[in-house]
């Protein structure tokens, strides 16, 4: 099994071996699989969907809520050598529509767009990636589409009951320091935030998820798209919230028939929380931490992560 790395790089190794004369044209730059976007129509509202790769097909969903897939597409690239990775945002998000039917912001039809995106696409069965609330979307569209999905990545996932989440958002919250707190405050002064630009709210996500790192700084490497309207978008899909002061779908999980691998960063509460109680609903899941990583171990330490989850899905091909 070659690593994800090394189909898309040309190694140092090889070029140093190769004992070309001085005067020899430097070599050329690894070619970058070519992506494909689209906005499509789905229940009312368009979707931004962005397709890259070829091999089997694996969508991936991402977190937030109103995040976009932005942060996920260059962490999550390599793995286009091998696979056809669909990216999508979810509706209100990203570079999605802002216009959504009334009604339409539940969690069944957060899951359905799932569907209907592997509908359009033709896919008999897909592999599945999510990552944080995009884990939790990701895992209840396997428990309801059993027969779509061939694996199932669950990254980080938010917890599978509401009494679960709260434990790990409190043992987050024993984790912010003062140098994040600070860095918050700044943000929160600025004009930018102030006025609510893309801008100045891109840099306070970017504070604000400081402690899902351990090296905090690597919160600057996180990249989101702002639309100017991110704040109306956000209001609008608080009509989510109240099914999430109660939830708890443990009972569904039974129904997955997908080989599971469930993925945290060994430094984040959520690895003993809801991991544990992820990985023993889903039949024959299997559950792994990452070393010195925290919520974004997919950046943290990208070659562990990649490595994993690559070798991951390519068993049974």
């Amino acid at each position: 099994m070659t690593s994800p790395f090394t189909r898309l790089t040309v190694t140092a190794t090889v070029l140093l071996t190769a004992c070309a004369p001085e005067s020899a044209e430097p070599p050329s730059e690894p070619l970058v699989p070519q992506d494909r976007t689209e906005l499509v129509d789905v229940a009312g509202t368009e979707l931004f969907v962005r397709t890259v790769g070829s091999g089997p097909p694996a969508i991936v969903v991402h977190g937030g809520p109103v995040l976009d897939h932005g942060y996920l597409y260059d962490a999550l690239l390599p793995l286009a050598a091998e696979h056809e990775l669909i990216f999508f945002d979810q509706r209100l998000s990203g570079r999605s529509s802002a216009e959504v039917p009334a009604g339409s912001m539940t969690i069944d039809r957060l899951v359905e767009d799932i569907e209907a995106i592997r509908a359009r696409e033709g896919m008999e069965r897909v592999d599945l990636v999510g990552h944080s609330w995009g884990g939790f979307l990701a895992a209840l569209y396997a428990a309801r589409h059993p027969d779509r999905v061939r694996r199932l990545v669950l990254v980080s996932p938010m917890a599978p009951t509401s009494d679960l989440r709260f434990e790990e958002e409190m043992a987050e919250r024993q984790r912010v320091t003062p140098e994040t707190m600070a860095a918050m405050d700044e943000v929160r002064a600025s004009e930018a935030f102030q006025q609510q630009t893309p801008e100045g709210i891109e840099r306070m996500l970017k504070a604000s998820f400081r402690t899902g790192f351990v090296d905090p700084e690597l919160a600057d490497e996180l990249s989101f798209h702002i639309e100017p309207d991110y704040t109306a978008r956000s209001e609008r899909f608080g009509a989510l919230f109240p099914e999430l002061q109660a939830y708890d779908v443990l009972g569904e999980m039974a129904s997955v028939t997908a080989a599971t691998l469930v993925v945290y960063g060994a430094a984040e509460p959520g690895a003993e929380i809801g991991g544990t109680a992820w990985a023993e609903a889903i039949p024959g899941a299997s559950l792994t931490t990452i070393p010195s990583a925290g919520h974004w171990s997919f950046i943290e330490q990208e070659h562990e992560f990649l490595d994993r989850v690559d070798v991951f899905l390519d068993v049974g091909r």
